[in-house]
């Protein structure tokens, strides 16, 4: 039996999705999110708890319902890409796309025991500036990424569709929030330190998935570990998630088996953290 401990194939599966077509019969499911696409998806597999609808505005204001999830033993956790994400817009905008949504959905949970959001994927680099006031309850952020407010919107507007006359544009209108700075507070276009600044704590996604999800004690009686995602690259190294599950199963002993959509450049550098990568080629290359 093996642990099956994918993340999401981006724009292809799901992470529980990418956890069933890797698996063979009798393995262990446990698909993971670093705060990003399946967030709460994974947290519901993982822990239980029922999903809720919550409406809120998309980053161009046009309201829709979102998934929020009731965790079991009280509170909820909320998933930044499902309420101001790229999937499903039809256009990438970031001077004029805004987070004021997921502000004001945080907004109906100021009496909640606990919060934990996911911070990954949106659409803006707007750092909150437009959000409504906010007292947070006990709120912990899982961040997809180290980044630091600074380098949001050089590292990011580009992916959220910004032209090279825009950078300097979203990164002056961030570096004039007077946010605090440090790792994790770029996240989801500055959200990471808007959210700092609120009283949250900012935590590595992948690591604290790994933890509230009990991935060392999923391990237990288990062969090897699968996990993956859809590209392996020089990024991989930069604390994606089949790195930090692949560091975490090697500690334990256990023999890792990367499964990747595709290479990227810089592939071979992270490459050798797993015993055996394989690709949606079928190629196997054994370490």
């Amino acid at each position: 039996m093996n642990l099956v401990a994918p993340t999401a194939f981006k724009g292809t599966m799901s992470p529980l999705e990418a956890a069933r077509y890797l698996a063979a019969p009798g393995d262990r499911l446990l698909p993971l999110s670093d705060g990003g696409d399946g967030f709460i998806e994974c947290l519901q597999h993982g822990l239980g708890g029922a999903v809720d609808q919550a409406p809120a505005a998309d980053p161009f204001g046009r309201v829709r319902n979102v998934p929020v999830l009731r965790l079991p033993g009280g509170g909820v956790a909320v998933e930044c890409a499902k309420v101001i994400g790229l999937a499903g817009l039809a256009r990438r905008e970031p001077l004029t796309a805004s987070s004021r949504g997921l502000g004001e959905l945080l907004a109906r949970f100021e009496q909640e025991p606990r919060l934990w959001v996911g911070l990954g994927g949106s659409a803006a680099v707007d750092g909150g500036r437009d959000w409504p006031a906010l007292r947070l309850p006990p709120t912990t952020v899982f961040c997809d990424v180290r980044t630091p407010l600074a380098d949001a919107a050089r590292l990011f507007g580009p992916q959220k569709g910004a032209r090279p006359q825009d950078v300097p544009v979203l990164a002056a209108r961030l570096a004039a929030l007077g946010l605090p700075g440090g790792p994790r507070t770029g996240a989801a276009g500055g959200l990471g330190g808007k959210l700092l600044s609120l009283g949250a704590r900012l935590v590595d996604g992948g690591d604290q998935m790994l933890e509230v999800l009990r991935f060392d004690a999923a391990c237990v009686g288990c062969a090897a570990v699968v996990t993956g995602e859809g590209r392996l690259d020089a990024s991989s190294l930069e604390g994606k998630l089949p790195v930090v599950v692949a560091r975490r199963a090697r500690a334990l002993g256990l023999r890792v088996i990367g499964r990747f959509g595709s290479r990227g450049e810089g592939w071979q550098a992270a490459a050798p953290l797993f015993d055996e990568v394989t690709f949606e080629s079928g190629v196997s290359l054994p370490r």
